[in-house]
């Protein structure tokens, strides 16, 4: 079961390293479409009906709605993939593997904003949550909050909760996320809009990184001007 997991993987979608871990959750097999999905198949009517029916005959069914968010994606309707993975999400908050397919399927701003708070909801009931935090990390991702969407993984390694072998990916997925905070800083300062932006705090030291933040002891950060902007490390 594991290998065949790991050989979907292998050939998902997305360019983040990270995002792959999103599809070693449970929610994975319980998308029968899934498979085909990774190949871009479109579907065909008789699948979509079967699957509108099937959910009609469970319509609390959260499989039911990932199965036929699925197959609108592979359609490339993603007004309605995203509104079956909010759903889905709504019946199964932790089913993060719908956090990461919505996060890719263009979502409105206020599906994002639920789901957010959704996940934010969850991460007080399971704070060393791995694929929790990498599906808020995305989201927050798609809200061009690239500080955030790397602190909440951050603030992970510093729990000493990540799995030693998915270590060197959230390291990597950090440093991508502080490198498009520090590209979106540096366009906004060429505008003349760096007094009114925020500001986002230096990147981690690659030092800091290369020994596996996991290790590292937390210390009082330095805060830098303004509210709610302390760096990463002191």
């Amino acid at each position: 079961m594991f290998d065949s997991n790991d050989n979907q993987t292998k050939r998902a979608p997305r360019g983040s390293a990270l995002a792959l871990l999103l599809l070693l959750s449970g929610c994975l097999s319980l998308a029968p479409s899934y498979a085909a999905d990774l190949s871009k198949t479109p579907p065909s009517e008789a699948e979509i009906k079967l699957a509108k029916d099937n959910l009609a005959a469970a319509p609390k069914d959260f499989k039911a709605h990932l199965a036929l968010a699925e197959l609108y994606k592979r359609a490339g309707s993603n007004k309605e993939a995203v509104k079956e993975y909010a759903l889905t999400t709504e019946l199964n908050p932790a089913c993060y593997v719908a956090y990461h397919q919505m996060a890719y399927s263009n979502p409105d701003s206020a599906t994002v904003e639920a789901a957010i708070e959704r996940l934010n909801k969850l991460k007080e009931e399971k704070p060393r949550d791995l694929l929790l935090r990498v599906a808020l990390s995305e989201l927050l991702e798609q809200r061009k909050e690239y500080y955030h969407a790397a602190r909440t993984l951050v603030d992970l390694l510093y729990q000493n909760a990540v799995p030693e072998q998915h270590v060197a990916k959230v390291n990597s997925r950090i440093r991508l996320l502080l490198g498009k905070a520090k590209d979106m800083q540096t366009l906004e300062k060429a505008r003349g809009l760096e007094d009114e932006m925020e500001m986002v705090p230096p990147p981690l030291p690659e030092a800091s990184l290369r020994r596996n933040l996991h290790a590292s002891k937390i210390k009082e950060p330095k805060v830098m001007p303004g509210v709610g902007h302390a760096p990463l490390l002191p």
